[in-house]
């Protein structure tokens, strides 16, 4: 062994060692002397702040001190001869870390050190270097709610002696800061987008000073503003109210509020707006959603549009569902517009009904769900989305997250009224990126009857994809229907504590007609399941498949 050791330094060629006999592989060495002291090795900047940074590296043998230069935007090129911005001599062993100051932010450093033995200056080693960057200095200032707009942004930043401001960059936008801009530390820059997130730069001299997130509000553009204090009730329900209506909702709490008789305390109304128009409601500030108190009826073929709201059914009167589909003056075959739910809350009554009732004869062109969270209607009577008689033409549930739901009923039903509808494709039923909790989740006996997708439309395609399912115990599985779509879409689904879903477990119905047999099995890791928090343990199968709602795959 130690042949081997003398015979690898000799190979490296270290013509600056004084090794004497390598050629007498029989004698042990036991100290090497080198003409110089070697390069410090390790070097690194920790600490790393505005103005500031640290740095330490393994000491080199025999080294007594060590000198230290700093400089700014200098690409590691060890050409030692400009001025360096920094520079710090005779660092003895006891004074490693050393800290710098006086640096400047958001710049990129190289810094170099040397070794170095006092008294001897033949022995001083060449340099080693390495980068760092300091970190951007923070003078811009969160924008205020009311400084957000649908298409521009208020920012403001400190004014401070000696850093002249000079533009802010958001997306493609670079809005040169005026004089008057620079005095007030104020600027309005316009041209943005409603509903986008956005991140705004500082800049001094090129230098970044300041980034602030945001997101734009809801496009304002023609639509009606509404106040808590206004009666969004009334507003819907408007006989003169046009078609294609927007209503922008601020912050607070409106209340489709149930009616009684004054008298004989009869229920004249349910708690429910009744929607006659294609109409959009929308929150105004996303980190301020409204909150909307009741349920909705659709009729004669209307559409709504739903974003950044929460709608709370728990007080509204009824248990009737949330959204329920009726007939006035309109004959059947009548086809309602779309009824689109995004970025939105919904919750309502454990002893109430389900989230979508379709028992008319017509037809809709498209429910969807999409980045929504739904929770709490357990479905003591009739199904989570529920259509009997009615024709969806597509469901559609996408990036959201369903808990406590359909306790005991299914959580999508479509019934065959392909009679009623000649000619008609079969409804296209999708679900894909949720996340799945404690849907179906009724006792055993309470769930025997019910299924997952309970679709029986003549014609039906079910996709399945991408899904984390915890806590269904249906007894029926996914259906036991062979009108459903026996060849169904199902990709990279992940189940937990799931009861004949991925292959038939015990009490499972014998008519059950297919399962995920590809599903793969294994616990999520959610963080806090019972309180709504379905944050996913990043070293879960579940998380590296990238599967349930996106939202809960924040790093923990």
């Amino acid at each position: 062994m130690k042949k081997f050791k003398i015979f690898t330094l000799c190979a490296l060629g270290l013509a600056t060692a004084a090794l004497t006999a390598c050629s007498d592989q029989s004698e042990e060495i036991t100290s090497i002397l080198l003409n110089r002291n070697l390069s410090p090795i390790g070097l690194e900047a920790t600490g790393v702040g505005e103005t500031t940074a640290s740095f330490r590296w393994t000491q080199s043998l025999n080294a007594t001190s060590y000198n230290l230069k700093i400089y700014a935007d200098d690409s590691l090129s060890y050409n030692m001869d400009g001025n360096a911005v920094k520079e710090v001599n005779g660092i003895t062993p006891d004074q490693i870390p050393v800290t710098v100051d006086g640096l400047f932010f958001d710049t990129q450093y190289t810094v170099y050190v040397q070794a170095i033995t006092d008294g001897n200056d033949s022995r001083t080693s060449t340099w080693n270097g390495a980068y760092f960057k300091t970190s951007t200095k923070q003078f811009l200032k969160n924008p205020k709610p009311a400084e957000i707009s649908d298409r521009s942004v208020t920012l403001s930043w400190e004014v401070e002696e000696g850093f002249d401001v000079s533009t802010i960059v958001i997306g493609s936008i670079t809005h040169e800061i005026t004089a008057e801009e620079k005095a007030a530390g104020q600027a309005t820059i316009d041209g943005l987008t409603p509903e986008t997130t956005y991140t705004a730069y500082l800049y001094y001299n090129g230098k970044q000073c300041g980034n602030r997130n945001f997101t734009t509000i809801a496009d304002l553009a023609g639509a009606t503003l509404v106040h808590p204090e206004d009666d969004l009730k009334k507003l819907i329900e408007d006989e003169n109210l046009q078609d294609g209506t927007v209503f922008a909702l601020y912050g607070g709490t409106y209340r489709l509020n149930a009616t009684y008789d004054e008298e004989t305390g009869e229920l004249l109304s349910t708690g429910a707006a009744k929607v006659y128009k294609n109409i959009t409601i929308k929150g105004i500030y996303p980190t301020d959603q409204p909150i909307i108190k009741g349920r909705f009826e659709l009729y004669d073929g209307a559409g709504l549009s739903l974003s950044q709201v929460i709608i709370n059914g728990l007080d509204n009167g009824t248990t009737d569902q949330i959204f329920n589909y009726k007939l006035d003056q309109a004959a059947a075959g009548t086809t309602f517009g779309a009824l689109d739910i995004q970025n939105c809350e919904i919750f309502g009554r454990s002893d109430g009904k389900g989230l979508i009732y379709l028992n008319v004869q017509a037809a809709v062109e498209s429910i969807n769900v999409k980045n929504s969270i739904v929770h709490g209607i357990e479905c003591s009577g009739g199904d989570f989305i529920d259509s009997r008689t009615g024709y969806p033409k597509q469901i559609n549930l996408i990036e959201s997250t369903f808990y406590t739901v359909a306790s005991t009923r299914d959580f999508i039903r479509v019934d065959d009224a392909s009679g009623n509808f000649a000619g008609v494709a079969g409804p296209q039923v999708k679900v894909d990126h949720c996340t799945l909790y404690n849907v179906g989740a009724g006792s055993s006996s309470g769930a025997a009857n019910y299924r997952l997708l309970y679709v029986r439309f003549a014609g039906n395609k079910l996709t399945f994809t991408n899904n984390i399912v915890v806590g269904t115990t249906y007894k029926r599985g996914f259906t036991n229907q062979s009108s459903s779509d026996q060849e169904p879409t199902l990709q990279n689904n992940y189940y937990f504590n799931c009861q004949n879903l991925t292959s038939a477990g015990t009490g499972a119905d014998a008519t059950i007609q297919w399962f995920d047999e590809n599903g793969t099995i294994g616990d999520p890791g959610f963080a806090d399941p019972d309180k709504g928090d379905f944050t996913l343990n990043v070293d879960g199968a579940a998380y590296k498949g990238e599967a349930g709602d996106p939202r809960w795959r924040t790093a923990q």
